[in-house]
């Protein structure tokens, strides 16, 4: 697959180490992709290109426009994401592939009830689907988010209004080192993510499909947790991020 050019035509600071960065893909008027795919960056951060592919969940839905939201975390040690939050800016040109992967939603009317468990950046393809998908559904989504802190809560006040607006969306966040907080639209938890699908999914249910995304331990821990639980394997859907 052929490499296109991206441009960086905007940058936000979410948290103290995350930021979103807003790619244009100039050869063409709109960008077409499915909600839960990513982008493959090539960045210069080694004589061998290969070395500098980084791939990013695309964090928001398609809306007509030519351009990617990206959700990028800062790593201690990463030579991609030091670049980006040091030696990139607005104007930089990159290269990237079009859209790729299969951690989608069914096409179609959706006939199982949603349960996204995430850690840090990996709300990001949730946030697309639910900007695509929440208002058009029958069936109920529950977004189960987990971080350090309060300050580390990526789209809050986002994903708290839609709680509000919708009754068939249900927001939980897990703070593993903040007290619980108090908040009109958000279902606060002290602690890890493990023990709020345990909790409100303890029944087995075969009306219900899990997705996962995040970094691998919290991935592979779900996963073995759900599959204990007694859920079926084809219930349980993983992105891993590393």
């Amino acid at each position: 697959m052929k490499w296109k050019p991206a441009i960086i035509r905007r940058i936000e600071q979410r948290t103290p180490t995350v930021r979103s960065f807003w790619l244009e893909m100039p050869d063409r008027a709109s960008l077409d992709f499915r909600p839960g795919q990513f982008l493959t960056l090539e960045l210069p951060v080694s004589e061998r290109r290969r070395d500098g592919w980084r791939s990013y969940s695309i964090a928001a839905a398609p809306d007509g426009s030519n351009q990617a939201e990206l959700c990028i975390v800062r790593l201690p040690d990463g030579k991609g994401t030091s670049y980006l939050f040091e030696g990139a800016d607005v104007g930089t040109e990159l290269l990237a592939k079009e859209p790729g992967g299969v951690f989608t939603l069914p096409e179609g009317p959706l006939t199982k009830n949603v349960v996204m468990i995430c850690t840090g950046t990996g709300v990001a393809p949730f946030r697309a689907m639910l900007q695509e998908r929440l208002g058009r559904e029958s069936v109920h989504f529950h977004l189960i988010f987990g971080c350090r802190t309060a300050e580390d809560i990526l789209y809050r006040e986002e994903f708290a209004a839609l709680a509000r607006q919708y009754a068939n969306f249900t927001y939980s966040v897990a703070l593993s080192r903040s007290d619980v907080l108090a908040e009109d639209g958000i279902d606060f938890h002290r602690g890890y993510v493990h023990p709020v699908y345990e909790r409100d999914y303890a029944a087995v249910r075969p009306d219900v499909c899990f997705y996962l995304c995040g970094w691998s331990e919290m991935v592979d821990e779900a996963k073995r947790r759900l599959l204990a639980l007694g859920y079926a394997p084809e219930q349980v859907i993983a992105e891993l991020y590393g």
